[in-house]
């Protein structure tokens, strides 16, 4: 920026046999002098900053003693148009980048599940590059298609931060299914009233077709096929998965203690009569083994505690995870909630009550022992 340097400096120089030629060679340099003055022991004249370097280059060759005065203090905000220019990028640049998601990062269980939802991610999302917010798809619509790609899921949160994202899966609690697990020949039956959504059979005919409203009792897929004029009982193995809608109330404490974690720390600790390790460790400094009997050098993962008062505008970040948590632990796996309808909340002086409805898509399928008569 010191060529652009438009501050203007004051020039002395001797009057001496080779001023005047001194001064003709800035002009043959296409140095700017202003104001200049010829006084009885020097001549005085104004030049803009970025040309001082010219003087000093020439002034031994001339052999005039030069003084240079600087006529504005150095500022970091100088009153010239390349001033304006940065501060007008300095502003608009961060306003600009404050548009984009530039950086969305998946926390989950398991190395295998990150790179699940990583895929998902880039192929259904397009979240692997910078992306304007408001061409981001909505919190709903990203669990959405995650959770229908991987439907071992129970629920996936989703933090922002500024310009970043981070996902975090949350996979379903593994349960016993033992209902479709049997040597002997069935037809797969609903268990539930719903809207049929797909299929996942490995044998049987089905009955019904996607879109379709089923009721608790039909018949779903049939484990007898027809091959010409014949009837082969091959049995109807698989799962049916349907959306319907569950109502749950809720009730839970106005004020709630949260713990959560903090940063990791490295400790030095003193071994005092074979103490016990409190807390939980991470990382340990291997140390001499003489040295290990008296000091632990490791890293600890610190908790805080607490206490929140609910308010309205948690409803949907706290209190709506809980219920999916606790509504799926209650169904069979791979159910997956799509969406909530919050019917009614309210407020007490100590409580938070209130009723939610939640479009669950499950495997509504179950066996049903083929009559020897079909």
């Amino acid at each position: 920026m010191e060529k652009f340097d438009n501050r203007p400096v004051e020039i002395r120089i001797s009057r001496s046999n080779g001023a005047h030629a001194f001064i003709q060679n800035l002009h043959s340099k296409g140095v700017k002098i202003k104001k200049l003055q010829h006084l009885e022991n020097e001549i005085r004249f104004e030049m803009v900053r970025k040309d001082v370097k010219i003087v000093r280059e020439i002034r031994k060759k001339y052999r005039v003693k030069v003084k240079i005065e600087y006529m504005q203090v150095s500022r970091i905000f100088q009153k010239n148009s390349w001033t304006v220019f940065g501060l007008f990028l300095l502003i608009i640049i961060p306003i600009i980048a404050s548009q984009f998601v530039w950086d969305v990062n998946v926390e989950a269980e398991t190395p295998e599940l990150r790179v699940a939802v990583e895929k998902v991610i880039k192929d259904k999302l397009s979240l692997d590059k910078p992306k304007m917010k408001g061409r981001v798809k909505s919190d709903f619509e990203i669990r959405q298609t995650i959770m229908e790609e991987l439907r071992d899921l129970s629920w996936v949160h989703i933090l922002k931060t500024g310009s970043s994202m981070t996902i975090v899966p949350q996979l379903a609690p593994i349960t016993d299914n033992k209902d479709n697990t049997t040597d002997a020949k069935n037809h797969l039956i609903a268990t539930k009233s719903g809207v049929i959504t797909h299929f996942e059979i490995s044998s049987g005919e089905r009955r019904v077709l996607p879109n379709t409203t089923v009721y608790k009792g039909d018949t779903l897929v049939s484990g007898v096929i027809t091959v010409g004029d014949k009837s082969v009982v091959v049995g109807a193995s698989g799962e049916v998965y349907a959306d319907y809608w569950l109502e749950t109330e809720f009730s839970i404490p106005k004020q709630i203690q949260l713990v959560s974690a903090s940063n990791k720390e490295w400790t030095f600790d003193f071994k005092i009569n074979d103490e016990k390790e409190q807390g939980k460790s991470f990382q340990k400094v291997d140390l001499p083994g003489w040295l290990s009997r008296f000091v632990e050098i490791k890293k600890t993962q610190k908790y805080i505690t607490v206490t929140e008062e609910i308010s309205e505008e948690q409803i949907e970040s706290f209190i709506l995870p809980l219920l999916h948590e606790k509504i799926l632990k209650s169904l069979p796996p791979k159910t997956i909630i799509k969406k909530e309808n919050i019917l009614h909340v309210s407020f007490d002086d100590d409580k938070v009550k209130g009723k939610v409805l939640f479009l669950v898509n499950e495997n509504i399928a179950k066996n049903y022992p083929i009559d020897q008569g079909d």
